[in-house]
């Protein structure tokens, strides 16, 4: 536990997952090795966080064509992401690891929605162009 005051001097109790570590900024082989570790450890951190498939998946479905997708199809394409695999047409694309690109691609570009005739029609749905 790291103590910590407020604005008022009272003490605050909080507690960190990985306490700050201080290292030596003289590059010595302990630290290169403790800054590499550090860095793949946050970067797990971020790519094994609940919201990073649907934070992505939304970034590519409004690169590759609807600016508002509709929660349906976040979620098929996020399960795609961390399921690995996503079923289109009686294919299968991805490798059934977590975070596969191909099938969260898969997913975007095949989905009912992207491919929808109907959809097409309607004035509102689609990207704006600047």
């Amino acid at each position: 536990t790291v103590e910590m005051k407020d604005l008022f001097g009272k003490n605050i109790d909080y507690s960190f997952r990985n306490p700050p570590n201080f290292m030596s900024l003289i590059p010595i082989e302990a630290t290169v090795r403790d800054a590499q570790y550090e860095t793949e450890a946050i970067l797990d951190e971020y790519f094994y966080h609940p919201n990073t498939a649907p934070f992505l998946c939304i970034r590519f479905i409004q690169r590759f064509g609807v600016s508002n997708p509709a929660p349906r199809y976040v979620k098929s394409c996020a399960t795609a992401f961390h399921e690995g695999i996503y079923h289109a047409g009686g294919r299968s694309f991805g490798t059934g690891q977590y975070g596969c690109l191909k099938a969260t691609v898969a997913s975007v570009v095949l989905d009912r929605e992207a491919r929808s005739v109907v959809l097409d029609a309607d004035p509102s749905q689609g990207s704006l162009r600047e």
